[in-house]
């Protein structure tokens, strides 16, 4: 009798379910055969649900996307394979290449032809599974352009088709994405709970997501390698007009709101979109419950005062400044010593009140007291910077001479490297929570990106009347001047992506789609020395370079390389251009 490989993964539905119960009264445990299994609608949930522990989140787990951009530096010198421009065919970063996973998903769909449980059930799990599948592509193709379309269950021992073995072009994996997210909405539920497991919202909002990458590859790209990379420029209408239907038939649900519980505060209210656990923007959220399964992103990014580690990832100076005015206005804040400001944040207070619920500032209260960023203390009367007392050890006046959360503590990775810590997604207990136990969600999917999504295509399609409606929710909701058909540009597209969606992990993948990450990352990142001038009792601000080193983003890296690696264990593979 045939075992089966994710048996443990189906002990605990095997246990609380009645109809394991009668498995169990039937046979020994550890001889349930797969017949029993797939005819058996518990266990095959727990089929589902082992897939999904599998699934490609990329969460609280996986940080570094946002050092690799111009949205932070790590404390340490942000100096990797990335940031260095060394990424190779035998040195990639953050790989994904998992055809173990996907076979999982076909073995299910092989068995689902002959299941006998009943066609609801089938129905949802296998929309749910489809979901999965194309979710599991649209990561690959993000990487590496075409890939093997394998969409059967193979024979390891038999003789495998080489159209298995080859990668397949770029646009034939967008196109099955397209199809297998199209498939899944038809097969699952309109209801959007529970937000961990896939619903047809969750399959249109994928389904948004990758034809927007897809119209932008074939807009920004160019098509390499007989079309194993990029796609026809002539096919970019086409996706992008799919991006924004699907992106409306989310929106047209009436299963989804914007987040608005504190329209009176706009700063406080999007800070509280990411903590509050029952909120009707979410569409699909990977759920942590700070015991059986938890995140470090409180103990590593919030202020040294409120965490154990702190001041892993911080906001460049670029980031900050690249916010838009309130008002539509376009001068950015003056720095020097000629220049006093009461707080950290007073030289920003003209933009975007989201920077203030993304960012941490010099002189923000928080939880029982108050964030303190200044890294250096000048007694001098009038302000010079060659006077600075940086010791962290001493006071001056019983004031002492940096800030408990600044850049001077000599903590390693500890403290920041830019003068800035991460706010948003922080816990606001004010506890001090262990590694690897924070238990707020990570946001996969949300309303609004949809209408982000909405706005990129229909101006693509130079339909900027509703790109202009469309762009206007978000920054309506984030108390910004608005847009018409005759002010919107594609720039203010782009930076309000960038504001509403920062630390989400979507700007490493948007300079890679729209093909501008040479223009903006290849420059040394800059921080801000926040100096308290004691005399005045105000604060000063000199720019200066957080990292040692000119980042270096190649052409080649617009695409992961295929890497020799896999090229040996798969001849019919082929490398990556300019790799």
């Amino acid at each position: 009798m045939k075992r089966i490989p994710f048996i443990k993964a189906i002990i605990l539905f095997v246990i609380v379910s009645q109809s394991c119960t009668k498995v169990l009264d039937r046979k020994p445990l550890d001889t349930i055969s797969e017949d029993i299994v797939w005819d058996d609608p518990s266990l095959v949930a727990g089929y589902v649900t082992d897939l999904y522990s599998k699934f490609p989140f990329f969460a609280f787990e996986f940080d570094n996307w946002d050092n690799w951009t111009d949205e932070s530096s790590d404390a340490i010198g942000n100096n990797n394979d990335v940031t260095h421009g060394t990424v190779s065919k035998t040195l990639e970063s953050n790989p994904y290449f998992d055809y173990t996973y996907i076979r999982s998903c076909n073995v299910f769909f092989q068995r689902m032809e002959t299941s006998l449980i009943d066609e609801s059930t089938k129905n949802q799990l296998e929309g749910e599974v489809h979901f999965i599948r194309a979710f599991s592509y649209f990561e690959m193709i993000k990487r590496y352009g075409g890939v093997p379309l394998v969409d059967t269950v193979l024979d390891p021992y038999g003789t495998i088709d080489v159209k298995y073995t080859k990668r397949a072009s770029e646009e034939a994996i967008a196109d099955f994405i397209d199809a297998e997210t199209t498939l899944a909405a038809s097969l699952l539920s309109q209801t959007p709970t529970p937000k961990g497991r896939a619903s047809k919202g969750a399959a249109m909002a994928l389904k948004a997501r990758a034809m927007l990458w897809a119209a932008s590859i074939a807009k920004y790209g160019s098509v390499q390698l007989s079309g194993l990379v990029g796609i026809p420029e002539e096919k970019a209408a086409g996706y992008y007009a799919k991006a924004s239907a699907a992106a409306d038939s989310v929106i047209n649900s009436g299963n989804y709101a914007l987040f608005n519980e504190l329209p009176d505060n706009k700063s406080e209210n999007y800070r509280k979109l990411f903590l509050v656990e029952e909120n009707s923007e979410v569409i699909f959220e990977k759920a942590y419950d700070g015991t059986n399964i938890g995140h470090r992103w409180d103990s590593e990014n919030g202020p040294n005062q409120w965490s154990i580690r702190g001041g892993t990832s911080d906001p460049t100076l670029e980031f900050i400044l690249g916010y838009e005015n309130i008002d539509g206005s376009t001068d950015q804040p003056e720095f020097g010593t000629d220049k006093l400001y009461s707080n950290g944040a007073e030289p920003f207070v003209k933009k975007d009140p989201r920077l203030f619920a993304t960012v941490f500032f010099q002189g923000d209260p928080w939880a029982n007291g108050t964030v303190q960023t200044y890294e250096g203390l000048d007694p001098s009367p009038i302000p010079t910077p060659s006077e600075v007392l940086r010791n962290p050890n001493l006071s001056y006046m019983n004031v002492p001479t940096v800030g408990a959360d600044s850049r001077s503590l000599t903590k390693d990775d500890f403290s920041t490297s830019t003068g800035f810590h991460i706010k948003k997604y922080i816990d606001d207990s004010g506890v001090k929570i262990p590694e690897g136990l924070s238990k707020t969600n990570w946001i996969v999917f949300r309303l609004a990106e949809m209408y982000l999504t909405k706005a990129e295509a229909e101006f693509e399609l130079g339909n900027k009347s509703t790109a202009a409606d469309a762009l206007n929710m978000t920054r309506s909701r984030a108390g910004i001047s608005l847009v018409d058909e005759t002010s919107i540009t594609l720039e203010k597209v782009r930076t309000e992506r960038r504001s509403e969606l920062a630390f989400e992990e979507q700007r490493w993948w948007d300079l890679r789609r729209w093909h501008i990450a040479e223009s903006v990352l290849n420059h040394r990142f800059q921080g801000l020395q926040i100096i308290f001038h004691y005399d005045s009792g105000k604060f000063y601000f000199i720019p200066f370079d957080a990292e040692s080193f000119s980042r270096v983003f190649r052409p080649a890296h617009y695409y992961n390389p295929i890497t020799t690696a896999r090229i040996d264990n798969n001849p019919q593979l082929v490398e990556n251009p300019l790799y």
